[in-house]
């Protein structure tokens, strides 16, 4: 015994519940497109830009909130150090640490994107 399913939009007869209707491409209740994937160049700009922010664009949250507390709290210490008379102590590897971690975030997301693609 067969089961006729006919399409919400246009009655055309589906092969099955799940399936798209070839007449109208209207989709069943419950079935989202595939997400497009995101720009590569984009991510890596946002994340030039503010570390931590391409992450957050590729939505990669907890990481993105890591390099952006992370690099941005190592230059913030390594600048108010400078400051003071211990800064070519630790002012300044605080400085460059944020520097590189700020650089590895913007490697990272690279490969994120990429991998994402």
């Amino acid at each position: 015994m067969t089961t006729n399913v006919l399409c919400g939009k246009c009655g055309a007869t589906l092969g099955s519940p799940a399936a798209t209707c070839s007449r109208c491409g209207s989709r069943p209740a419950g079935v989202r497109p595939l997400p497009r994937p995101k720009n590569r160049w984009l991510a890596v700009a946002l994340a030039a830009l503010l570390p931590g922010l391409g992450h957050i664009y590729l939505g990669h949250f907890r990481k993105g909130l890591f390099y952006l507390a992370a690099a941005g709290g190592l230059e913030f210490l390594g600048f108010d150090l400078d400051l003071t008379g211990i800064g070519a102590a630790l002012g300044i590897p605080m400085g460059l640490g944020g520097l590189g971690l700020w650089a590895h975030g913007i490697w990272d997301v690279y490969h994120l994107a990429r991998r994402q693609a």
